[in-house]
């Protein structure tokens, strides 16, 4: 397929770009959660223009939403009207503005579950992206192979990175909500509300590899300099999304995991 390493540049720079415009708006629209942030950035990588929509769809602060929204309102109305009633509408009431906007947030409905359960495995899932990052150029330089496989050399440590990093987004995101709970406690209940997911999310990702690498190469490995390994890569971390999905919407069902 001639065409392929042409997809697999346009994914890639796709995702890329994707990561850079949800940075941007980041740094002028703060996640509530902190940790938020990093996982917004991550997504768009490997989901490219999927998790940009995502994002403006149902992550983005609706503060931000509401603060454009209310700009453009003012903008309109105040070109619409002139002499004593430019001055009207060119007063700034911060007051009442404020007090509506508050009222509004506060009257906003609860995230339907599905976005929950969304939420909950991209959070799960930039611990494993971050992880492959990292872990693959490790390699790169590092090669580490497990009787004599460097692919199941590759496989687990990547898969012990993403329980560190999964595990330590996790605890990112309690500490956040709970500042005073005793950070042994915290470790102890990321572990428990992510290392099922973060495993679901690896296999899901090790399925799809495992079908690039032997039924579709011939048993070798893409070279990790190659866009076509990283578009791989990106189609393997929404596998690994799906894998993970229903593991999180079950742990938030059964209270072992809070949905975000």
């Amino acid at each position: 397929m001639q065409q392929f390493p042409y997809i697999a540049e346009i994914f890639v720079v796709g995702g890329i770009a994707s990561a850079a415009v949800i940075a941007a708006d980041l740094r002028t629209c703060r996640q509530p959660m902190r940790i938020m942030n990093s996982v917004w950035i991550l997504t768009g990588l490997w989901a490219g223009f999927f998790g940009l929509w995502a994002y403006y769809a149902f992550g983005r602060v609706k503060r931000c939403t509401l603060d454009e929204k209310e700009r453009r309102t003012e903008g309109t109305a105040s070109g619409g009207k002139n002499g004593g009633n430019a001055g009207a509408g060119g007063m700034d009431m911060p007051g009442m503005d404020m007090h509506g906007m508050r009222m509004e947030q506060m009257a906003m409905p609860a995230r339907p579950r599905w976005q929950s359960a969304v939420l909950s495995t991209l959070h799960c899932g930039a611990g494993c992206t971050l992880a492959d990052l990292v872990g693959e150029w490790f390699l790169f330089f590092v090669p580490v192979a497990i009787g004599g496989s460097m692919i199941a050399g590759s496989w687990v440590f990547d898969y012990i990175l993403a329980l560190v990093f999964g595990i330590g987004f996790q605890y990112a995101a309690i500490r956040g909500m709970e500042p005073k709970t005793p950070r042994g406690e915290i470790v102890r209940r990321a572990a428990k509300a992510d290392i099922l997911s973060l495993t679901a999310w690896q296999a899901g990702m090790y399925g799809w590899m495992a079908v690039v690498i032997f039924a579709l190469n011939g048993g070798a490995t893409l070279p990790r300099t190659s866009f076509q390994f990283w578009f791989m890569m990106q189609i393997a971390m929404a596998c690994g999304f799906l894998a993970a999905l229903p593991v999180n919407a079950g742990l938030i069902r059964a209270g072992i995991k809070k949905g975000m």
